[in-house]
């Protein structure tokens, strides 16, 4: 069973990575906008359809990508680390969809107020609405990704897990750095891709590493 549900994980992650790709494959050409700096000038010439795609491909994503939560919490070995690692997990799990649609809807209100509303006039709506649920917004992230991965980390090198210590950089924080880091080195190569894609992958690794540890 933990192995049917990793490999459930790994799909799960999967999906919720293409759907960053329909809604953040935004081109180096972008300016980011707003007080915020999550508003992107390339989200006018973006179709819409890739926005509502996206959030399909999370409604998907989100239900199986928990399941590799779940074989992951059944498999670590010391009680306290396994609980914490299964509540955060699913905590975070509770905002995944939120914070996915979120980031389609975004783009979609900008689209259709562009021609109603000066920039400025938008820019000023979309931070106001992101002051509402920025708090949530970043609470459900740290639970989703931030959390698990250290715990999950901790296991390994601890020996909770049947898995080898190198296993601890295949979870999302680690995976996260790799992409920033290369945007950071070489932005015209990286501006988008890995790292638009990194915290679905390593959500993804999560079911991936569950379900190897059932069959060490």
């Amino acid at each position: 069973m933990n192995l049917l549900l990793g490999i459930l994980g790994i799909i799960g992650g999967l999906l919720c990575a293409i759907g960053d790709i329909l809604f953040d494959l935004k081109g180096n050409d972008s300016v980011k906008l707003g007080k915020y700096k999550f508003i992107e000038s390339n989200w006018e010439n973006m179709p819409t359809w890739r926005f509502k795609a996206s959030i399909l491909f999370a409604a998907a994503g989100v239900p199986l990508y928990v399941l590799g939560f779940i074989s992951m919490a059944r498999q670590i070995s010391n009680i306290t680390v396994a609980v914490a690692f299964g509540v955060s997990s699913c905590i975070g799990a509770l905002g995944g969809i939120m914070i996915h649609t979120l980031c389609c809807i975004y783009p979609i209100l900008y689209k259709s107020l562009k021609n109603k509303l000066s920039s400025k006039d938008i820019e000023e709506s979309l931070d106001m609405t992101f002051d509402a649920v920025k708090i949530p917004f970043g609470f459900y992230f740290l639970c989703l990704v931030i959390i698990p991965s250290f715990l999950l980390e901790y296991a390994i090198i601890r020996g909770y897990l049947q898995l080898p210590v190198w296993c601890a950089l295949l979870t999302p924080v680690p995976l996260m750095v790799v992409g920033i880091g290369l945007r950071l080195i070489k932005k015209e190569w990286f501006n988008d891709l890995p790292g638009i894609i990194m915290p679905s992958i390593g959500i993804s690794m999560v079911g991936l590493l569950a379900a190897i540890n059932t069959i060490l």
